[in-house]
């Protein structure tokens, strides 16, 4: 039986949609009839490979205006004041989380910069798995296997790997062609990233569906917990921090009736510590909260209002209506949003996004035919199990 290791952002995460497509992309390979592993890469001294032009600190303050900078301060305040209070409550979270991690995703010892090298001889097939291990300032030798060459005689390739940027670097993409000319075959997970890869990196790049959608439906119910929530609700999962959003979100939720249940204070996707955005935010604030859990709430819930990539992905899996939010940027090379318009066309829905423009209260949609969504997912997940099926045989 092959050995097939796969690197991702796995080590250390708390990141419930980073575990879940962890998670999945181990289960279907191993469902394949191989010996499947998450590579534990534990990096401490992290040299970006590129990076956009910052701004200076008073660039910074004069684009906020007067308003933001009063809230900042204000919100610094309050966060010291009350981030005691609330660590029993987060680490509870962490907790959870990291126990998925270590107990339920197959993985490796761990690695450091200085000794990835040496996993070499474990594997047969190298993955460079999904999530942001190949946007510019993250990806680094390791997501890309440089201490593999043509006489390891290994196969190598990509699956569902994310850029997230909009524009690719020069110094970017000629470390790319030169790593990458190893790869047997490459595929991305945004397809705004895949026409840039074909023109100047690997002329055969594939789009393929995130792995949590590779993974059938009932796997996804199996999983999820018990019901959390007694009663109708709305679920809302926000990883931005955007106040106006959430204001527009409490006045949904009384219009449509439903309590508002949150998972409170998640800092930069995955850090769980107090941030005032979230204080006094919703009817029912969550806190020891797991992956199971995560999707029993999303499971029960008659609305989800996110602005999070897996948090609308498995609101298709449970076939929950659903609004996805832009999450506001200043930064024209961000495409976090590119992730939902590729999700929303996928599944036919592009009424679902609500735009930094427009107001989710008065917002008026379309209602969801699943009998339609279903086909469009699964016509792209045939394609994306053939490519994956196809590489691991090379």
């Amino acid at each position: 039986m092959k050995k097939v290791g796969i690197i991702s952002l796995y080590y250390n995460s708390k990141n419930y949609g980073g575990l879940l497509q962890a998670y999945a992309l181990n289960k279907y390979i191993s469902e394949l009839g191989y010996d499947s592993e998450l590579i534990s890469y534990k990096r401490e001294n992290i040299k970006p490979l590129y990076l956009p032009p910052q701004q200076t600190k008073m660039q910074k303050l004069v684009k906020m205006g007067i308003a933001e900078v009063v809230w900042r301060v204000y919100s610094k305040i309050v966060t010291r004041f009350f981030a005691k209070r609330y660590s029993e409550r987060l680490n509870s979270r962490t907790e959870k989380v990291s126990e998925f991690r270590e107990k339920s995703i197959r993985h490796s010892k761990v690695y450091t910069e200085e000794t990835i090298s040496e996993c070499k001889k474990e594997y047969d097939i190298f993955i460079s798995g999904s999530d942001q291990i190949w946007k510019p300032g993250v990806v680094d030798d390791g997501y890309v296997f440089n201490f593999l060459n043509a006489r390891d005689h290994k196969i190598v390739f990509s699956y569902a790997s994310s850029v997230s940027v909009s524009n690719l670097p020069g110094v970017y993409i000629q470390y790319m062609k030169k790593a990458l000319a190893k790869y047997s075959a490459v595929s991305l997970r945004e397809e705004a990233t895949v026409e840039q890869f074909k023109r100047c990196i690997f002329e055969n790049t594939k789009h393929v569906l995130d792995p949590t959608l590779l993974v059938d439906r009932e796997s996804w119910h199996e999983l999820a917990g018990k019901r959390r929530i007694n009663g109708k609700y709305i679920f809302c999962y926000m990883l931005g921090d955007d106040r106006n959003q959430r204001k527009q979100i409490k006045e949904f939720a009384k219009k449509k009736g439903l309590k508002l249940v949150t998972l409170p204070h998640i800092v930069n996707s995955s850090v769980f510590q107090f941030k005032t955005q979230d204080w006094h935010f919703g009817d029912v604030q969550l806190y020891d909260i797991g992956i199971p859990e995560f999707l029993s709430l999303i499971q029960h819930a008659e609305i989800v209002v996110t602005d999070s990539f897996h948090a609308g992905v498995f609101s298709y899996v449970f076939h929950k209506e659903f609004y996805l939010l832009e999450r506001p940027t200043s930064n024209p090379e961000d495409v976090m949003n590119v992730r939902i318009y590729d999700l929303v066309k996928l599944y036919g829905t592009p009424d679902r996004v609500v735009s930094v423009n427009e107001n989710l209260v008065t917002k008026t949609v379309n209602p969801i035919d699943y009998s339609i969504v279903d086909k469009n997912v699964l016509t792209m997940q045939k394609s994306s199990r053939e490519f994956l099926s196809s590489a691991l045989k090379n």
